[in-house]
């Protein structure tokens, strides 16, 4: 947030208006005084405007602050402004004061009226120099942009941490797991000077580095294993992503690659199975069953289900890959973003011709090829048939009629039927479909009776080639599928795919009953380094939609892209980005901490690195910003209270996988296998909405020991256990995790099913591994963590475990702060 920020520049000696007070007024004050109507016409957008005031006149006196409007409404014990959000801290109102007793001058080069088109994520790249800091603490180029901050501000950095501190550290880092003891003595015994850095390429190199970093990622693309929404079934096809995911990260897939596959693959790499697979970005979000499935086609509401289906896929691509809120302009023009409400709908265009589907893929490459070729030649054929089957779905008479409407009814009373509660119903329902099979044969040969002689004769045709193209896929053999995005499908009910990308009318208000103009396919227009239309050759083929996005995206010259992941990356290691919004590089957003270090990543990791997110990782925790100890500095915490400066490293609390699985690790019950069906760890019955119970999970089951990234995630029911760790809602974006500490917390990791059982577990380990109550004390200290216990330790921890018995004491290590925070 904003808090440091003013901080740093209340201690400068010349407040700047465009690079500081600009930004601070967008970010408190921009919910009711940006846009084309700001409350009490007071716009504070530019120098102008602000100097201008509003309806209640003039809210600036330059030179006086305490008689100027604006301050008096955000101070005091109950200040009048900001009325939306927390009321500005001391340093943010101390800032807009200093600004004001220096004259409230402009510095903004002339500009009275700036455009969003000037703010710092959406200009060029700056190719900065290094800074030229002396100091033999500085490892990396990281750290001579730190150590440079450090002395603009008059602060020091820590000292670095122990080595098991950094083991530790790195372990849950790149791993998400605890250092075994053998691991840990065996880094502790090398005293080589590169001992560190090999213990970073052995941790690079470990398959447990792609669990880990998939779990971020998935966080970020909402992933789930059911479609939300009402009828939250359960997609069977999901985890062929999640394991794409993994092993791209394992793979250190170039980042520009990795982009290119989650959007288009299909289209830009056919003959390769990863291309397939990788669409399942697409469909990662929530899904609504009942709109696409069961609503009637040319119904508002079927409308709706797909507008949303859109903005769900165009919300979290342009998040994820280049940090803006475009879906903030649905109904209107971005409120405090130079983007266009035409911006968002072209981009609701490039996705006009998806839907959400399983995909045959193959992973044998030839075979894959043939099976995707042939898949073509089918949908091809599919586009010539429809024409004519919709005009026969068109030829109705009254008997017709009088069908449809008896299979209507028939529809209810078998939805009724759902789950027959006796043998009475379950023998109605029976009869039931028996009735509509026989009534649908009878519709259908009195529609043939009525189709002329040409219609026949080309559904014949297309049919027969139909179904030799089908009987050459069925040659191939059995196909893996994938919940994917997809332009061609078996039509379920009401649910059949595009063929040709549907119209995109920009909404007005967003509503779909106010169609507007026709939009092209296109991207954002406020990158002026990147041309926001696309010049399609096939403009109607859905495939080259996505191409050209995906290349849009992944263009060297498009800023926000390589800002984006370099961010995500940094947060990743210490707890909050250089950009505190990982979603949102907007006005809304927070500022960069250290902005010329940002761009340097940037052009390093797209240029050097080449894009490999395994070198990223070893730049930043080899420098000694990352080594740092995490002990608490009195003096420097008055400076920099929130350590956004990085004078110390962050104590993290474990996320919710990370504590799962180190309990299975420590308890001995950990299975490392890889891949596979998502795990389900409830009972589970599928009927009209599905039941996902919790209650009944069987600890002791084999598959209830594989990490938690091969979990079954449920949308709409979430597991209790990992829900009280803040585990996030896989229906919504997460760039970042909310970590709380309660009461609940510390109830549910002494007394729930998993952690109990698996206490037991540990106390039968370390029996196994010491025959007195100290040495398997000094065991379980090992194994949980990664030290010796102290006298005092072992002195109350005995008598707690002759009073209370061993696995009581386990219990109790698992609930500790040392075992739940990484220091």
């Amino acid at each position: 947030m904003l808090v440091l920020f003013a901080v740093e520049i209340a201690q400068a000696d010349v407040v700047s208006f465009q690079k500081q007070i600009l930004p601070l007024l967008a970010q408190r004050c921009g919910m009711c005084h940006l846009g084309e109507s700001p409350q009490g016409k007071l716009a504070l957008n530019s120098y102008k405007s602000v100097l201008r005031g509003g309806q209640s006149g003039p809210v600036i006196k330059p030179g006086i602050p305490d008689d100027s409007l604006l301050v008096q409404n955000i101070s005091g014990e109950k200040p009048r402004m900001p009325k939306v959000g927390p009321p500005l801290t001391s340093q943010e109102i101390e800032l807009i004061r200093s600004w004001i007793s220096q004259g409230a001058k402009d510095d903004s080069l002339g500009e009275t009226e700036p455009s969003g088109e000037t703010w710092w994520s959406l200009q060029p790249l700056l190719q900065g120099k290094i800074p030229q800091v002396k100091s033999a603490w500085v490892r990396t180029p990281i750290d001579a942009f730190v150590l440079a901050k450090f002395q603009e501000k008059s602060l020091s950095p820590s000292s670095e941490a122990d080595k098991r501190t950094l083991m530790r550290r790195l372990s849950f880092d790149l791993h998400g797991l605890p250092p075994t003891p053998e691991a840990l003595q065996a880094f502790l015994a090398d005293q080589a000077p590169d001992s560190y850095e090999r213990l970073v390429d052995k941790m690079l190199a470990s398959p447990r580095y792609g669990e880990r970093w998939a779990r971020h990622w998935l966080d970020v693309v909402h992933y789930g294993d059911s479609h939300g929404y009402d009828k939250d079934k359960p997609r069977w096809n999901a985890w062929p992503y999640r394991d794409y995911v993994i092993r791209s990260f394992n793979d250190d897939k170039p980042y520009n690659r990795f982009v290119l596959e989650q959007i288009a693959g299909d289209v830009l790499f056919p003959d390769q199975p990863d291309g397939t697979v990788a669409t399942g970005f697409i469909a990662a979000g929530p899904w609504d069953l009942v709109g696409h499935v069961e609503l009637r086609e040319g119904t508002t509401d079927k409308e709706i289900a797909r507008v949303l289906d859109r903005d769900d896929m165009v919300t979290a691509t342009i998040s994820t890959f280049v940090s803006l809120t475009v879906h903030c302009a649905r109904c209107h023009d971005h409120k405090f973003d130079p983007i266009k409400q035409q911006d968002y709908y072209s981009l609701q265009a490039v996705f006009a011709g998806v839907d959400r589907a399983d995909r045959p893929f193959d992973t044998d490459p030839q075979i894959h090829r043939r099976r995707q070729s042939l898949m073509q030649q089918k949908r091809e054929l599919q586009v010539e048939l429809q024409p004519w089957l919709d005009k026969v779905e068109q030829i109705t008479s009254p008997e017709i009629t009088q069908i449809d409407n008896h299979l209507q009814d028939l529809g209810g009373e078998l939805a009724a039927l759902t789950a027959p509660k006796n043998e009475s119903e379950a023998l109605l329902k029976k009869q039931l479909k028996t009735e509509v099979d026989q009534t649908s044969k009878r519709r259908k040969e009195l529609v043939d009776g009525l189709v002329d002689a040409t219609t026949r004769h080309v559904l014949e045709d297309l049919t027969a080639r139909m179904k030799e193209v089908d009987q050459r896929i069925d040659q191939l053999g059995k196909p893996h599928w994938v919940y994917a995005g997809s332009n061609f499908f078996d039509r379920n009910q009401n649910f059949r795919p595009a063929l040709q990308p549907r119209p995109i009318h920009l909404l007005v208000r967003g509503n779909v009953q106010s169609p507007a103009q026709l939009v092209e396919p296109g991207a954002i227009s406020c990158l002026k380094t990147l041309s926001a239309r696309f010049n399609l050759d096939h403009p109607n083929d859905e495939a080259s939609r996505r191409a050209a996005l995906a290349k849009w995206i992944t263009d060297p010259n498009n800023m926000l892209t390589w800002r984006s992941i370099v961010n995500r990356a940094w947060q990743n290691h210490f707890g909050a980005g250089i950009v505190d919004t990982p979603n949102d590089f907007g006005r809304m957003g927070s500022l960069p901490t250290h902005p010329e270090l940002l761009d340097w990543l940037a052009l390093w990791f797209r240029d050097e690195a080449k894009g490999s997110l395994k070198n990223l990782d070893r730049l930043i925790v080899t420098s000694a910003a990352y080594r740092q100890s995490s002990n608490q500095r009195i003096e420097e915490a008055r400076v920099d209270s929130d350590n956004r400066l990085l004078w110390r490293m962050n104590r993290t609390r474990l996320d919710a996988e990370s504590i799962h699985d180190s309990v299975l690790q420590v308890s001995g019950k950990l299975d490392l296998k890889m891949g596979g069906p998502s795990v389900q760890q409830f009972y589970f019955k599928d009927d009209h909405s599905p039941v996902y119970d919790y209650a009944r999970f069987d600890v002791d089951n084999p598959a209830s020991c594989r990490r938690s990234i091969y979990r079954f995630l449920v949308r709409s029911v979430a597991d209790p256990f990992m829900d009280r760790l803040d585990c996030p809602n896989a229906s919504l974006l997460t760039p970042k995790r909310n970590t709380t500490l309660t009461a609940i917390q510390a109830l549910a990791l002494l007394n729930n099913p998993f952690m109990v059982r698996m206490s037991q577990h540990f106390a039968e380990r370390v029996r196994g591994l010491a025959g007195d109550v100290s040495n398997q004390l000094a065991a379980a200290y090992g194994l949980a963590l990664a030290r010796e216990p102290t006298s005092e330790e072992s002195r109350v921890f005995g008598a707690y475990i002759a009073k209370y018995g061993l696995e009581n004491a386990c219990r109790l290590i698992f609930n500790s702060n040392e075992f739940l925070f990484v220091d």
